[in-house]
C-alpha cells in the first residue's frame, strides 16, 4: 500500500476506535476519568528551517558560502516507530536537535526501520530556498500520541516559489568554497532519481523526530542540516572556474554530495504547541 493510503487509513482507524473506546487499553487512556490521551484528531502546521545554510566550514575544511539552496519538498509523514538513528551525544542536552546534528553521533540501528503507527501527515508540495530563511510549508493533520520518526519526501515535479529555479531537479545549490589558496565556484543539480530509495521513490524514511507527545494543535518544524550535506565533499574534485561563473558539479564531488543529501539524520523534525 502507498504511504499516503496507509497513513490515511491508519489515522481514520485510530481516530474512530479511539472515539469508540475500543483501543483505550492500547492507546494510553488516562487513569483519571478514562479520557484517552491518544487518538484525538489535531491540526499540524509544517515549517522548514535551515539555520546554518548560508555560510559554514565543512568537515573537509572548506569555507562554504551558498547563494542558493533551492529544494523541492513533498509530503511529510509522522510515526511512533523508533528512528533508525541512535544517540551517542549526552542525553541531558537541552537542545533536542543536538543528538542528531553533532557530526558522527548518529548511526544506524541493526535491522530495518519499522515505522510503527501513523501519527500525522502534511501533503502540500512546495519549494523553498533554504538560504533565504525559514518558510511555512502547509497544514496537515494527525492524532495525539507519541512520535519518534518521520518520512521526508522530495516533491517531483517541483512546484511553488522555487519551481522555475529548480526546473526538473529536486535540489539546486550554488555557491563558493574556499580552502587556503583554492577557490571553487560551483552549481549542483540533483534529480529525484539520484536520491530515490530501493523502490524508486524520492523519499527518506526513518528521519529523526525528537521524541515527544502530540497533545494538541501545533507546528511540526523540519530542520535541515545543510552543512552535513557537504560533510564528504572534496571541492578540489570540482574544476576551477575560468570566468567566475559556477561550474556544474559532477563525478566524485557530486556523488559525495548526493550521499549527504540521502542521509536521513540531516532532516530532523520537532513539534511545538
Amino acid at each position: 500500500m502507498q504511504p499516503q493510503k496507509l497513513l490515511r487509513t491508519s489515522l481514520a482507524i485510530a481516530t474512530a476506535l479511539a472515539v469508540s473506546g475500543v483501543l483505550g487499553p492500547f492507546l494510553g487512556c488516562s487513569s483519571s476519568g478514562g479520557d484517552s490521551t491518544t487518538g484525538k484528531r489535531i491540526v499540524l502546521k509544517a515549517r522548514v528551517e535551515a539555520p546554518s545554510a548560508a555560510s559554514f566550514t565543512s568537515k573537509q575544511g572548506w569555507a562554504v558560502t551558498l547563494s542558493k539552496a533551492a529544494i523541492s519538498t513533498g509530503a511529510f509523514y509522522y510515526y511512533d516507530g523508533a528512528t533508525i538513528f541512535a544517540q551517542r551525544a549526552p542525553a541531558h542536552s537541552a537542545n533536542p536537535l543536538a543528538r542528531f546534528f553533532t557530526v558522527g553521533n548518529a548511526f544506524a540501528h541493526p535491522g530495518h526501520y519499522q515505522a510503527g503507527n501513523a501519527r500525522g501527515e502534511m501533503l502540500t508540495a512546495t519549494s523553498v530556498d533554504l538560504v533565504a530563511g525559514g518558510a511555512d510549508l502547509g497544514v496537515g493533520d494527525g492524532v495525539t500520541g507519541t512520535v519518534r520518526s518521520a518520512t521526508f519526501t522530495f516533491g517531483t515535479p517541483p512546484v511553488g516559489p522555487q519551481a522555475a529555479t529548480l526546473g526538473t531537479h529536486v535540489v539546486v545549490l550554488e555557491g563558493k568554497a574556499v580552502k587556503g589558496a583554492d577557490t571553487r565556484v560551483f552549481r549542483a543539480e540533483i534529480d529525484a532519481a539520484d536520491i530515490a530509495d530501493l523502490e524508486n521513490r524520492p523519499i527518506l524514511e526513518g528521519c529523526p523526530f525528537a521524541e515527544t507527545q502530540l497533545t494538541a494543535d501545533g507546528t511540526v518544524t523540519l530542520t535541515v542540516n545543510v552543512p552535513m550535506w557537504f560533510e564528504l565533499v572534496e571541492f578540489d574534485q570540482v574544476a576551477a572556474s575560468a570566468d567566475g561563473k559556477p561550474v556544474t558539479m559532477d563525478g566524485i564531488a557530486r556523488n559525495e554530495l548526493v550521499r549527504g543529501l540521502k542521509a536521513g539524520d540531516r532532516y530532523v523534525f520537532t513539534y511545538t504547541k
